[in-house]
């Protein structure tokens, strides 16, 4: 048979164990740890998931290779880290894959691990993994879930979906409209679905529908005029004329569709109406006026809402949003505790949108300052007596805007644990005002601000923080050094001071050489505690890098480090490149990459 050795013959056992496996399946689990992880990879997706419990008994884990299953059927992956998260979930996120895949556009049957498995099999096995459900415009074989064929599945999505994914619904509405509402019906309203993202504006009669979601099961009263409904019976295809009454009736009272689909409702029910907690969603201006606006206020279960939008949303219907979500707040049962709203114009709605909604927990805003800057209008003040209930606020600002502008919002947050701001023109003030005012703060995140001149301020904050990651990217904290070691030094003797710090990320700020001061972290009676080091895009060479590794080599962090060293220039060096990694490996999870440093005068430019 041309077998040359031993181990061929092995495995041509296992390849013929794994053919065998429903007549061998109890006996494989006496086999060796050695050769049952052998068999594993062989095995197709119902008997690894039939296994995989009793191989855990064993000390064996199942999680590479459905990772690599993962890899097979996303060919997007790019593989970058050296090593896989340990907290993800490879099969759940794999067979949800492989569920859209199979339900909605294609699959590949090329790995072992779906030989023997009809279509049918592989459905009403993956289904059950479906967290997260996606139709989008290839989404096809939708209209197939109203059938009775698939209806098994159907139930199953209800039960385990709890988040949808509407990513263009004027393109699902072609493939049969009334089928389409009918699936959402039953998802949304009899089913676990409490999480919406909308994408591509959809037309206002569903948008309406959809947002009509807010009252809960309790709501039935707004079903109770829908009788007349129940009781018709449709034979067949609708005429086109009932087919557009129909469609009128299914967006006020979805329960017309499902006396069509007699089979999971008789004509008497009443259907329940869902309760959408968190929605996220393309808004258009129209939308804001009136759509959103009108209903925002009475949406007492929604727990977080996002709107982006393409366009700016202005000071007229910023204005009437704020409003609305004053007259929600103004609701005792208001359960509203994550916002966020994109492409905001004006500088002054952070402190109306907190004036607006007191108890908020998050607030996200991405702002478009006018281009004037005498358009910044009266500043808007919380009294004194006023206390937020912020934990979380994130400000990202597309245009010249200073952190004075919200400011006052940072004097009544005290228990704020998350900041995070982006390009916002910086203040003598803002340090002092987080060490006095928000001394619960954990996460403090920083991008695109310019921090070069506020040393003195960064040392005495950092003395009294309890922050546990602090992030300071493309921050030109070097810009104004004559000497580097004359703020790094400092800076890193103040770093180690702060004994709750967890993660650190310096990327885009030139550290070039400076990369050695931060070695320093480790060292000493009092050595940094961090398990998370960004140093990428510092332009940092590998001699320098060498040097950092000695020296990490001499110190040895506390526990293991995750280094992230992407986007430097180490292919300068191959050779001591190397030299490098081998002595950081014993004590770093290292994050790097293949970056061409010579490939573009553009990358080179941007790290100088």
């Amino acid at each position: 048979m041309g077998v040359s050795d031993g181990s061929s013959l092995v495995q041509m056992c296992i390849v013929k164990v794994a053919q065998n496996i429903d007549l061998l399946e109890r006996k494989v689990l006496n086999l060796p740890v050695s050769l049952l992880k052998d068999l594993l990879p062989h095995l197709n997706i119902y008997y690894l998931d039939r296994i995989e419990t009793a191989a855990a008994t064993k000390g064996i884990s199942t999680s590479v290779i459905w990772a690599k299953i993962w890899r097979d059927l996303d060919q997007t992956w790019r593989w970058r880290s050296k090593s896989a998260p340990l907290t993800q979930d490879w099969k759940q996120r794999c067979l949800e894959r492989l569920f859209h895949m199979l339900m909605f556009t294609q699959v590949r049957r090329a790995g072992s691990y779906l030989s023997n498995l009809s279509d049918s099999s592989i459905l009403s096995m993956t289904v059950k993994h479906v967290r997260v459900l996606s139709l989008n415009t290839s989404s096809k074989n939708i209209c197939r879930l109203a059938s009775g064929d698939l209806r098994p599945i159907l139930s199953a999505l209800e039960t385990g979906v709890t988040s949808l994914r509407l990513l263009d619904v004027n393109a699902l509405f072609k493939h049969g409209r009334k089928y389409v509402l009918f699936i959402l019906h039953r998802l949304l309203d009899h089913g676990s679905v409490r999480e919406v993202v909308l994408r591509r504006n959809p037309d206002s009669s569903f948008l309406r529908w959809l947002m009509s979601r807010h009252r809960g099961p309790q709501g039935s009263s707004e079903t109770s005029h829908a009788d007349g409904h129940c009781s018709v019976e449709h034979d067949g295809e609708l005429e086109e004329p009932a087919a557009k009454r129909l469609a009128l009736d299914v967006e006020e009272h979805p329960e017309v569709l499902c006396s069509e689909f007699s089979s999971f409702s008789s004509p008497a029910d009443h259907c329940p109406k869902g309760q959408i907690q968190s929605l996220d969603f393309e808004v258009s201006k129209c939308e804001i006026l009136t759509t959103v606006s009108h209903i925002l206020p009475t949406w007492v279960c929604l727990h977080t809402l996002h709107l982006h939008s393409d366009w700016l949303i202005q000071e007229e219907e910023m204005s009437v949003l704020v409003q609305s979500l004053r007259r929600l707040f103004l609701n005792p049962g208001c359960s509203l505790t994550d916002l966020s709203v994109s492409h905001v114009c004006g500088h002054t709605h952070v402190i109306s949108v907190l004036r607006a909604c007191p108890t908020l927990l998050s607030l996200s805003l991405e702002i478009c300052p006018p281009a004037d800057r005498n358009a910044h209008g009266q500043q808007t003040h919380f009294s004194q007596s006023k206390e937020l209930c912020l934990e979380k606020l994130s400000v990202k600002s597309t245009g010249p805007m200073s952190v004075k502008c919200f400011l006052p919002a940072l004097t009544c947050a005290h228990k704020l644990t998350s900041l995070h701001l982006t390009g916002v023109h910086m203040s003598s003030r803002f340090f002092h005002t987080l060490a006095e005012s928000n001394p619960l703060l954990k996460v403090l995140n920083l991008e695109d601000v310019n921090l070069a001149d506020y040393h003195r301020e960064i040392l005495p904050f950092l003395e009294y923080s309890v922050l546990e990651d602090l992030s300071l990217k493309d921050c030109r904290l070097l810009d104004k050094c004559a000497v580097k070691k004359d703020f790094l030094l400092p800076f890193v003797e103040a770093l180690k001071g702060v004994s709750s710090l967890q993660s650190l990320t310096l990327a885009q700020n030139r550290l070039a050489s400076g990369v050695i001061e931060i070695a320093n972290l480790f060292s000493g009676c009092r050595p940094s505690k961090i398990t998370t080091l960004d140093l990428s895009s510092n332009f940092i060479l590998p001699a320098e890098l060498l040097e950092f590794a000695q020296l990490l080599e001499t110190c040895r962090p506390v526990q293991r480090l995750t280094l992230d060293l992407r986007f430097n220039p180490l292919d300068r060096d191959p050779e001591v490149k190397g030299q490098a990694l081998r002595k950081l490996i014993p004590y770093c999870n290292i994050l790097t990459d293949d970056w061409d440093s010579r490939s573009t005068m553009a990358d080179h430019i941007s790290v100088m």
